[in-house]
Formats: structure tokens, sequence, C-alpha cells
């Protein structure tokens, strides 16, 4: 009898505290306005924009994990080649420190996988590495906007960066 009484109130315990940190749990959707950088040796940078879905949470007050999914809606051309981000998928870990309760700036560690595509030069690529960068995210109630930049590859061929503006809901 005692040790159902013990496990039924450690089991009660578990599930109440694990309810409360549920809900004290942020977790956010938004969209991600790119403006990505394309550099490589010999030609002038290429800079295609793009939108991505991004999707986050925090873990705790100074991490969140975050996926995205996007893709260009422009090309741009330099000395007759014209590029395009077809795809990308990046996983990241965003650690910080929060100050007043509404700015979140922080550096960004995580995985980038990018599909590139050249119209002109019937060239497409797929490539993936390690990602890195800073930015800051400010909550405005269950609103946030966030400014970053982050190098999504850095290849010996090339290096292609992104500079974003995010708006996200957080629920």
């Amino acid at each position: 009898m005692k040790k159902a009484l013990i496990t039924t109130a450690i089991t009660s315990g578990l599930f109440f505290t694990s309810q409360l940190t549920m809900a004290e749990e942020q977790n956010y959707v938004g969209l991600q306005y790119n403006m990505f950088t394309y550099s490589e040796d010999g030609l002038g940078d290429l800079e295609p924009e793009g939108v991505a879905l991004v999707i986050g949470g925090e873990l705790n007050d100074n991490f969140r994990l975050e996926g995205r999914l996007g893709s260009s809606t422009a090309d741009d051309n330099v000395a007759g080649v014209a590029l395009a981000i077809d795809n990308y998928i990046g996983f990241y870990v965003k650690g910080g420190m929060r100050f007043a309760d509404m700015v979140f700036p922080y550096v960004v560690l995580g995985y980038s996988l990018v599909d590139l595509k050249s119209h002109d030069a019937n060239y497409y690529d797929t490539e993936s590495d390690l990602s890195y960068g800073v930015g800051a995210d400010v909550n405005f109630g269950n609103f946030q906007v966030g400014l970053e930049w982050i190098m999504l590859q850095d290849k010996s061929a090339y290096e292609l960066e992104n500079l974003s503006l995010t708006a996200a809901w957080r629920f």
C-alpha cells in the first residue's frame, strides 16, 4: 500500500510539474525574409532574395531550437550567370540571454542544406555545411521580430551568407 501511495504521489508530481513546464514553454512560428550573398572567386557577388518558414521553441531562458524551410523568390544575375536558392533547410540552436523580458541577443550554430540553381549555366548543386552567426529577437507580447546574419556555407569554392528579417507569432 505504501509503495502504491508513493508511486502515485511521485507520478502526480511529475505530471503536474511537466504540465507547468509545458505551459511556460514558448514556441513560435513565422516567416523570414532572406537576403542571400553568394561569393565566389572570379565572380561578382550574387544576391538572390528568398523567404522561409520558421518554427522554433525555447528549451529554457537561454537556448532555443529552430528549424527553417525556404526558397528564393528572386534570383540575381552577374556576368551572365543567374543564381537562385532552389531550397534551403536548416536546423539551429540559438544561445543567448534575455534582457528586460523583451530582447534576446544570441549566437546561432547549426546545420544547413542548400540547393543552388543556375538557370543560365544549367548548374544544380546541393551542399550542406555547419552554419554560424549572430542575431537578436525582440518580443512584443505574442509577436516577435528578429534580425540575423548567418554564414550558411563556408566552402573552399564559395561562401553563402544570409541577412534575414523574421516576424513570428509566439504561442
